[in-house]
C-alpha cells in the first residue's frame, strides 16, 4: 500500500513539473513593448466625403506626420493606427497605418455602414500608436482632430469626386514638398498623378482609380503589327513529280483519267490511304487494338505527305484526329 502511494505521488510531482516546463510553450506570446515615442505626431488634416464609390457612401481622408529620425525595424501596420471616434469617445472605425513619416491614409464606410453616422457630426479622428506598444498620449503617440462643418465636403457623385480630385491633387503637392519627389505631371489634360503618385494614393484609398480615373496618368502605346504573306515554298515542293518522278505522276494521271475519272494526285492518296488501311487491319487483326493500329498508321501518312501524295492540311488534320482518339483511349479508357 505505502508503495502505491509512492508511487502516485511521485507522478503527481512528475505531471506539474512537467505543466512548468509546457507553460512557456502554451502560454501565448506578450507584445514587445521596444518601439520608442515617436519623435513627433501630427493628424494634418481631415476630410470627409460622400457618393464616393456608391451612392451615400462616407470617405474619411487624412494627412499624417509619424515622425522618427530613424524608423523603429517593426512594420507601421503593427504600431500605428488611424480611428474614428464618436463625440462620447467610442471607437467606430481602425485601419492600421500603412507607412511612418509623413503620409496620406483613409478610413471608408460603404453606404450601409454610413447609415450609422450622422453628416456633420463631431466625430473625432486619431493617428496613434497600438496601446499594444504605446500607452496614449495626446501629443506624444496620439493626435486627434475633432471634425467642424467645414471638414465635410457635401456634394452629389460627379462633384464630390472633383473636389477629391483637387483635394488629393493638393496632398500631393504636400508630399512633393515633404519628400522632394515628383508625384504630379501635367498632361494635356491638365494635373494628374504620376506612376509614383498612383502608388501612394492607392495605398491610401484602395481602388480610387476607379472611382476618380481622371486623377491618375493614363499610358497608351501603339503596337505596330506587320502581316506577312503566307508562304508555300514548302508545300509547293511536295508534288508526285518532284518527289516520285515525271513517269510515276503521269501513271497515276493515266489511271485517274482513263478509269476513275479524277485527278493523278487523288488517285495517289487513295493509293496511300489503301496501304494505311492495309497496315491498320493487320494490326487489329493480330492485336485487337484499335489505338495501337491508329497510332501505326501515322508513319504511312507522313510518307504519303512527303512524297507528294497526300497535302499537308490532311496530314494534319489526320494527326489532330490520331492524337485525339488515342488520348481518349490512354487517359480515360486505357489501351
Amino acid at each position: 500500500m505505502k508503495q502505491i502511494k509512492m508511487k502516485n505521488k511521485i507522478r503527481v510531482i512528475t505531471g506539474i513539473l512537467m505543466l512548468f516546463m509546457l507553460m512557456p510553450i502554451v502560454a501565448p506570446a506578450t507584445v514587445s513593448a521596444a518601439v520608442a515615442d515617436p519623435d513627433s505626431i501630427t493628424l494634418h488634416t481631415a476630410k470627409v466625403f460622400q457618393n464616393i464609390f456608391e451612392d451615400s457612401d462616407m470617405l474619411f481622408l487624412v494627412s499624417y506626420d509619424v515622425d522618427y529620425a530613424s524608423e523603429p525595424s517593426e512594420d507601421a501596420i503593427d504600431t500605428f493606427q488611424l480611428s474614428l471616434y464618436s463625440a462620447a469617445e467610442a471607437e467606430m472605425q481602425t485601419r492600421v497605418l500603412n507607412y511612418y513619416q509623413y503620409n496620406v491614409h483613409s478610413i471608408y464606410f460603404s453606404a450601409t455602414d454610413a447609415a450609422a453616422l450622422v453628416w456633420e457630426s463631431s466625430y473625432k479622428i486619431r493617428v496613434m500608436g497600438n496601446p499594444a506598444f504605446f500607452t496614449p498620449t495626446e501629443d506624444t503617440t496620439m493626435d486627434t482632430i475633432t471634425l467642424s462643418s467645414t471638414d465635410w465636403i457635401s456634394g452629389n457623385m460627379s462633384d464630390s469626386r472633383e473636389l477629391l480630385r483637387l483635394h488629393c491633387l493638393n496632398l500631393a503637392q504636400t508630399l512633393e514638398d515633404e519628400w522632394s519627389l515628383t508625384l504630379i505631371i501635367v498632361t494635356t489634360d491638365g494635373q494628374v498623378l504620376n506612376s509614383a503618385g498612383r502608388i501612394t494614393f492607392l495605398d491610401a484609398v484602395p481602388t480610387l482609380d476607379t472611382a476618380v480615373s481622371n486623377l491618375f496618368q493614363v499610358a497608351s502605346s501603339t503596337v505596330t503589327v506587320t502581316q506577312r504573306d503566307r508562304v508555300s515554298t514548302y508545300e509547293g515542293e511536295l508534288t508526285l513529280t518532284s518527289k516520285l518522278g515525271a513517269t510515276i505522276a503521269t501513271a497515276f494521271e493515266g489511271i485517274g483519267t482513263n478509269v476513275l475519272n479524277i485527278s493523278g494526285q487523288k488517285v495517289a492518296f487513295l493509293w496511300i490511304s489503301l496501304f494505311a488501311l492495309i497496315v491498320i487491319s493487320i494490326v487489329f487483326l493480330n492485336s485487337g487494338n484499335v489505338t495501337g493500329a491508329m497510332i501505326l498508321s501515322i508513319p504511312v501518312f507522313i510518307m504519303g505527305t512527303l512524297v507528294g501524295a497526300i497535302p499537308l492540311a490532311i496530314l494534319f488534320i489526320a494527326t489532330s484526329i490520331v492524337v485525339v482518339y488515342t488520348g481518349y483511349h490512354i487517359w480515360l479508357r486505357g489501351l
